[in-house]
């Protein structure tokens, strides 16, 4: 089990946006791994199948502490957002991931199951009690959120450039 414990605490820290949480989470997941353990039937890793109890474990951390709000996909409203800033390919997995850390409750916990975790519209809907369209959705709302934070630091960044520069004149 020692083996597991850093990888689940990555992930209880990733949902868990407080360490100690995080930790409770991964004490929880290790109480319901043994639990259940006579339900592990080998189909996919044990790695795998712990991951989904951990998950899982942070979900209803997050029900419990936090107010999720979800809106379904046909009252959300976009804006095209298909460009993404050329300062993403520079940035480090730390440093977006520091960003995600600015995004709803919701929004952060539906990107981290979609995008990180590699969960399906379906499975997302399942766990948090919602809709795929929801999922969808609050997916979208985070990814044009994520966008327009990176905008923000490319500005910046662009705006300091041209600050040196006009001190150089």
């Amino acid at each position: 089990m020692h083996a597991f414990a850093p990888k689940l605490l990555a992930i209880c820290e990733r949902y868990c946006k407080d360490k100690e949480l995080a930790k409770d989470a991964v004490q929880e997941t290790f109480i319901n791994i043994f639990k259940y353990i006579h339900t592990y039937n080998g189909e996919s890793e044990f790695i795998t199948w712990a991951r989904k109890i951990a998950v899982n474990n942070c979900l209803k951390i997050n029900k419990k502490f936090f107010k999720l709000s979800f809106v379904d996909e046909s009252e959300a409203k976009f804006n095209d957002h298909s460009y993404i800033p050329d300062v993403y390919s520079k940035m480090s997995v730390d440093s977006i991931m520091e960003l995600c850390k600015q995004l709803s409750d919701s929004q952060y916990v539906v990107f981290n199951m979609y995008v990180v975790e590699g969960f399906s519209h379906r499975e997302i809907g399942q766990a948090l009690n919602i809709t795929e369209s929801s999922s969808r959705s609050t997916l979208t709302r985070a990814r044009m959120k994520l966008i327009d934070l990176i905008n923000d630091i490319e500005d910046r960044k662009n705006s300091s450039i041209f600050n040196a520069r006009i001190a150089l004149l």
